[in-house]
């Protein structure tokens, strides 16, 4: 379970970009953006897509917010200012919280991807001893299996397949342990990802970080989602204002 830095890990280079990391961050930005607009016309402007509440669409979305929690503890390794980073991440957070407290119940985010990844990074900080000592290939998979067997959290049982442990419904009614997955019936929030089981996919970022990367990620592919990948908080920030105002024309 520890152990030392072995030779398939690597001590990476913070000064030395992989730029086809920021390419996938800028792809899921994207991705994100068109679902959002989905978001809007299903759920603000009543234009019913009856597709958008099936499987596929809760595949889409966790391929989006998936790859961001990957990226954020695979890029802790090639942050020079992490906790300036972290409090940055955490007055966006804040900011969003605010802007959709004034815009309405329906699009209120009380504790969304950006509040979740603000939560992980402050765990990684405080859990950043033990992570140290633990085998990389090892912290990987444990990841990988907490979280798939911590998924169903919010539904009150853990474990997957026949694998089920119920869960003391006792334990969903605080508003704020809503925060950590216990689901309260009086919290809402438009997007809500809760730290259980998003941590653990987190970690899992931080522990892939230690594999040497191919020397292919390093080049560019394709200068604009690298762009975009390079600026994504700022776009997440920008992007549902820019769609709002487009849409309004069209749907006052």
């Amino acid at each position: 379970m520890y152990a030392s830095k072995q030779n398939i890990c690597f001590k990476p280079n913070p000064q030395r970009r992989y730029l086809f990391l920021d390419e996938l961050r800028g792809f899921s930005l994207l991705s994100m953006i068109l679902y959002h607009l989905c978001w809007n016309l299903d759920n603000l402007m009543q234009i019913e897509l009856t597709w958008y509440d099936t499987l596929g669409a809760r595949i889409w979305q966790f391929s989006i917010c998936g790859v961001f929690l990957l990226l954020s503890g695979l890029c802790i390794h090639f942050t020079r200012h992490l906790l300036r980073h972290t409090l940055i991440l955490a007055g966006c957070a804040l900011l969003i919280t605010l802007v959709t407290w004034f815009t309405g119940s329906q699009t209120l985010v009380v504790f969304g991807i950006l509040h979740c990844m603000t939560l992980c990074f402050l765990c990684y900080f405080l859990l950043r001893p033990i992570l140290s000592r633990i085998s990389p290939i090892f912290g990987l998979f444990l990841c990988l299996f907490l979280f798939c067997f911590t998924y169903q959290i919010p539904y009150h049982y853990l474990g997957f397949g026949p694998i089920r442990l119920d869960l003391p419904n006792e334990w969903y009614t605080s508003y704020w342990l809503s925060l950590i997955g216990l689901l309260s019936p009086d919290f809402y929030s438009s997007d809500y990802f809760p730290l259980f089981p998003n941590l653990f996919l987190f970690l899992a970022g931080y522990f892939l970080g230690f594999f040497s990367l191919p020397e292919w990620m390093r080049r560019s592919h394709c200068r604009p989602l690298a762009w975009l990948g390079q600026h994504s908080l700022f776009i997440y920030l920008i992007h549902q204002p820019i769609l709002y105002l487009c849409m309004l024309p069209f749907f006052p």
